[in-house]
């Protein structure tokens, strides 16, 4: 466990439970049922870990958290607190600043037109991944679901494919860090890292073809063309913000198939129901740990919280909170009555991730391309699956197999 903070004057002591999602054994042997088990402890908590912050167990709180600018700023994002020196946009503003850079990216790095070969490179990098898997089996993590999410960026930044180790080192610093040291280096080594890069590529800009790197050229704010700092922060955004969320999500995903014969059979005979499944899958494996701050002195729901406070809105216990969900550990592909479920998995609010079309593409893809390759997927006899706690959870490796067919 991480070393706690002494409680601030107005944490009463009995809403004191100890929570550090970087750091917890509980969380690398079974993380949903230690999650599932904070439905018995206060609705909001606070815990002394990893610089003391509050923890929001319910989904409709947890959604206001997310909504709510004006009570809890993203300022400040990470848990433990970060120096905010390093400032991603959009991620680290709020409206109205936030507005514009959003619609900005919204209508350029995100358009159809920037990513209109998305589907097509999602399912050729796919099956390339696949062809080079061993006969029948795969180590799924690094061979999968680590590659296939940063190849699809830097191929849209026109970033070279080799770069692949050199962001995954601090990317995984940011993400599975243990203390506010160790996520402090990850965003330090990735500054410079963008910086480089970026000035490397805006000294003659027509040389590369990344169709989202020339959107984020072209795109405007306020009349005008962004500048070199606001592209490194976006790039840097980019980088950091989505590559390790959609590899952690892919690794609960197949973990789950590979356990649960009958739900995977069905995705394989009814690919058309697997967006809707997918919703289903994204609302029971929630896997970040979101910051957001206190931007003022607030009672929320009944609790006395100070300006600066750091508060935890984590997708995790949203979406296994059972006043959400009837028996939300449950995962049941008609939930929603044939309609997509609504699940905080992406967020909600104005922060609500902008990302979530390339994110929901790969894993769909995945599931499309991988699955009817895998007669009798499993995970091999006697393989130990450990989850690595951070800021977002992930499976440290797993290793699958399946019948070749003669």
């Amino acid at each position: 466990m991480s070393e706690m903070t002494p409680l601030p004057d107005h944490v009463p002591a009995d809403r004191v439970v100890n929570f550090d999602f970087r750091n917890d054994d509980a969380i690398r042997r079974d993380p949903w049922a230690y999650i599932a088990g904070l439905r018995e402890r206060p609705d909001i908590f606070f815990s002394p870990d990893l610089g003391g912050y509050w923890v929001v167990t319910r989904a409709d709180m947890i959604d206001e958290v997310f909504s709510d600018h004006e009570r809890f700023t993203a300022r400040s994002v990470s848990i433990p607190k970060r120096n905010a020196s390093i400032v991603l946009i959009p991620n680290n503003l709020d409206p109205p600043e936030h507005t514009g850079y959003r619609k900005a990216m919204a209508d350029n790095l995100f358009s159809p037109r920037a990513l209109s070969t998305l589907v097509e490179d999602s399912r050729l990098f796919a099956r390339g991944l696949y062809k080079a898997f061993e006969l029948g089996r795969c180590e799924f993590v690094s061979e999968f679901a680590y590659r296939l999410p940063i190849d699809i960026f830097l191929n849209l930044m026109g970033a070279d494919l080799a770069l692949r180790d050199q962001c995954l080192s601090w990317i995984k610093l940011i993400f599975r860090g243990r203390s506010g040291e160790e996520t402090g280096k990850g965003f330090t080594a990735a500054y410079a890292w963008v910086t480089e890069w970026l000035t490397e590529q805006l000294a003659d800009p027509s040389r590369n073809r990344g169709s989202m790197f020339r959107a984020m050229v072209a795109s405007r704010t306020g009349g005008r063309p962004l500048d070199f700092d606001e592209m490194r922060s976006i790039t840097l955004m980019l980088f950091s913000g989505g590559l390790d969320t959609i590899t952690s999500q892919m690794t609960h995903i197949m973990k789950f198939l590979a356990e649960n014969r009958g739900h995977r059979e069905y995705l394989i005979t009814h690919p058309q129901k697997i967006s809707m499944a997918l919703e289903e899958m994204l609302r029971r494996f929630g896997i970040s740990f979101i910051g957001r701050t206190v931007a003022k002195d607030i009672i929320f729901h009944g609790v006395r919280m100070k300006e600066s406070d750091v508060v935890c809105a984590a997708t995790p216990l949203a979406g296994l909170d059972p006043r959400a969900w009837e028996d939300p550990l449950t995962v049941d592909f008609d939930r929603g009555g044939g309609r997509r479920i609504k699940h905080l998995g992406f967020g909600a609010g104005p922060h609500l991730c902008i990302g979530a079309y390339l994110a929901r593409t790969q894993i769909t893809v995945m599931l499309e391309e991988l699955l009817p390759l895998m007669p009798n997927l499993r995970i091999e006899t006697g393989a130990v699956i450990e989850t690595l706690p951070g800021s977002t959870m992930m499976l440290k490796a797993l290793p699958l197999a399946w019948d070749i067919s003669p």
